[in-house]
């Protein structure tokens, strides 16, 4: 299996999921990875209705997902990985499950959140667990549509957590 892209927004499928960035890496199976998601019928039929028809959708916890993952099920083909927030990447990397780059696209304003960049905002534990993702070695960047520059966040994520924790 291919992973083409980890990316986090915290609406999953939508529009610009499946109209942009599944064509833009020939994506063949889209990966959500939500603990919640994942054991909520309702929410799981929405999301399999907004996938784009050339595109399996799995939906998973982070557990299952590192997993599956770990055991190379899909040989072969491009999947991204959707995520909405950072925290479920750090708990398959602590599951041993590599994550080596991560595209944050959408995380909206909530309150107790702040702002990284663009249209990524940031709770403490979110931040917190970006930070992790980065000691780990992973490259965390921000690129809302194909098509943007990818900046990287983390100077901005290094500022936010020394911040958060005085």
């Amino acid at each position: 299996m291919a992973i083409v892209e980890i990316r986090i927004d915290d609406r999953l499928v939508h529009g610009q999921v499946s109209t942009l960035w599944v064509p833009h890496f020939h994506v063949q199976r889209l990966l959500i990875v939500d603990d919640a998601v994942a054991v909520d019928e309702n929410r799981k039929a929405i999301l399999r209705f907004a996938c784009p028809p050339q595109c399996k959708l799995s939906i998973f916890d982070a557990a299952k997902a590192a997993e599956k993952l770990g055991r190379r099920i899909d040989e072969g083909i491009n999947v991204m990985i959707v995520v909405a927030s950072p925290i479920p990447l750090l708990r398959m990397a602590e599951l041993g499950y590599p994550i080596p780059a991560v595209t944050a696209g959408n995380m909206s304003r909530r309150p107790g959140t702040e702002q990284l960049a663009g249209l990524v905002y940031a709770s403490p534990e979110e931040t917190a667990a970006f930070a992790a993702l980065l000691e780990k070695g992973t490259r965390i960047g921000y690129q809302p549509m194909p098509t943007s520059r990818r900046e990287d966040l983390s100077p901005a994520i290094n500022q936010l957590h020394r911040n958060q924790g005085e």
